[in-house]
């Protein structure tokens, strides 16, 4: 990481405040999975808000980090409701187990997304749902922008999410799927399957 930082970014980029970048990265590292501040991350740092929004896209560009945003068929809607960011690099996460899982299956799906795209012709995307009333599931992936399969990911929590079912409703295209790391056999319930986490990922298939 401090080698991409400090040479393959003053190669890319006319960046001055290198230290400043660091801590950026330091503070996404335990953001992993919440939806991302621009205004909290500028007053951490003592910068502008399109400051922060040019790192992070510079931290895109050198592949260290990628976006989550909502799902939503105004783009720009998605764009302002809040965006997640996730490393390429697991072992850079800290936090808790939840992060760290949620992190480990975001990169499974945007790699399955980018490969689908590349051999289907289909747009494929990453996002995660929110609405209003705060429900969420942690991931969605879109395809031509149709909503296909939802994925609430938990550690051990064997109960369904209620917000699965609730999606489910309003989002009949798609598939929804729980998967729990710690789990012993799989359950259905209203359409809904729940699978332990390594079997899934192991198996992962998001192609129509």
């Amino acid at each position: 990481m401090e080698t991409i930082v400090r040479e393959d970014l003053l190669d890319l980029e006319k960046v001055r405040d290198i230290k400043s970048i660091e801590l950026l990265i330091d503070l996404l590292r335990t953001r992993v999975g919440s939806v991302v501040s621009y205004q909290s991350l500028a007053e951490d740092l003592q910068v502008s808000s399109p400051t922060i929004k040019h790192w992070l896209q510079i931290l895109e560009n050198l592949y260290i980090i990628f976006p989550v945003r909502t799902y939503h068929t105004n783009i720009t809607r998605s764009i302002l409701k809040g965006t997640k960011y996730y490393f390429y690099d697991t072992g850079a996460v800290e936090g808790d187990d939840g992060a760290k899982l949620g992190n480990l299956a975001a990169c499974a799906f945007i790699k399955e997304v980018h490969y689908l795209e590349d051999t289907t012709g289909s747009r494929y995307a990453l996002h995660y749902l929110r609405d209003k009333e705060k429900r969420e599931v942690d991931f969605l992936i879109s395809v031509d922008n149709t909503p296909r399969f939802m994925v609430e990911i938990k550690l051990s929590d064997a109960s369904f999410s209620p917000a699965l079912f609730y999606f489910c409703k309003r989002l009949p295209t798609a598939k929804a799927v729980q998967i729990v790391l710690h789990l012993w056999k799989k359950k259905t319930k209203n359409n809904v399957n729940m699978f332990p986490a390594a079997e899934f990922l192991k198996n992962l298939n998001f192609s129509l």
